[in-house]
């Protein structure tokens, strides 16, 4: 039995708790995910613009147990599982993955910019963490990195969805765990970075291998913007011609770095799909 092909390098609106149930056993190869915290988080970072919309089933954590279940259910042997989380809801998460996992590390994600928070009386936050996790034993493509990684937030004004991930983080995830033409799971899609991040591994700075992915997304709104952001404007993204007349001379170049595709840090990809 396999995975429905309408599913597949696509996001599908729906209930990812319905949803994962029809997936295969053992028919995914990772899942990176950033569930909903259970804080009932609203962000209140913008203020000349519309505040991006708060997220369904964030009121509790109540649906985690089963949800990890589901998790281990779907993966395959000797695969690793990436959940973000926070300092506050880290135990539960934590607790919940050690169940059924083997919790290999927590991962340190530190971001170029920090929340708000108590202005006045508490450190200001510039961190998320990930829990780590693994079924069976699998090891981590290329050298030994840090398990900090700073990378760039996506900034307000270019987000779609109030805790979007940059794509260039999940990328960098999705290589040390995956390899050419496996399936990545995001069950709490949001506007689909982890389907970009899967596509970017073939491109850019990546590895040149493209990954298949399977996003879940309860929002129809965020589903939208995945359709009509990133996810749908592969297409008419073409590459950039390089003009070989601005390059710097080969002594020059390590101070430049050429690319060859449209970059932006929002969810329009630099990429095409051919």
């Amino acid at each position: 039995m396999s995975i429905r092909e309408d599913w597949l390098n696509t996001i599908t609106c729906g209930d990812c708790f319905e949803l994962m149930r029809e997936l295969p056993d053992e028919s995914v190869d990772l899942v990176l995910t950033d569930p909903p915290y259970g804080i009932d988080y609203q962000s209140n970072r913008r203020t000349a613009r519309q505040k991006l919309p708060k997220f369904a089933n964030d009121v509790s954590l109540d649906w985690v147990p089963d949800w990890v279940d589901e998790i281990h259910r779907v993966l395959k042997n000797d695969s690793h599982f990436y959940c973000f989380t926070r300092y506050d809801t880290y135990p539960v998460f934590y607790t919940e993955i050690a169940r059924r996992f083997d919790v290999k590390n927590c991962l340190i994600w530190v971001k170029n910019n920090h929340g708000s928070g108590d202005l006045n009386g508490s450190y200001a936050p510039q961190y998320e963490m990930i829990v780590f996790g693994a079924k069976g034993k699998r090891h981590l493509n290329g050298k030994r990195d840090s398990d900090v990684l700073p990378y760039d937030n996506v900034p307000s004004a270019q987000r779609f969805h109030a805790t979007q991930k940059p794509v260039e983080l999940l990328r960098v995830i999705v290589e040390k765990s995956t390899a050419p033409a496996n399936i990545v799971l995001d069950p709490f899609a949001g506007t689909g970075s982890a389907g970009l991040a899967c596509k970017a591994a073939s491109h850019h700075d990546g590895d040149g291998g493209e990954r298949n992915y399977v996003l879940f997304e309860l929002n129809p709104e965020f589903v939208l913007k995945a359709r009509e952001g990133g996810l749908g404007r592969q297409g008419e993204l073409l590459h950039v011609p390089r003009n070989y007349s601005l390059l710097a001379k080969p002594k020059d170049r390590p101070a430049l770095r050429a690319r060859r595709y449209l970059a932006r840090k929002d969810q329009t990809l630099w990429l095409a799909l051919d």
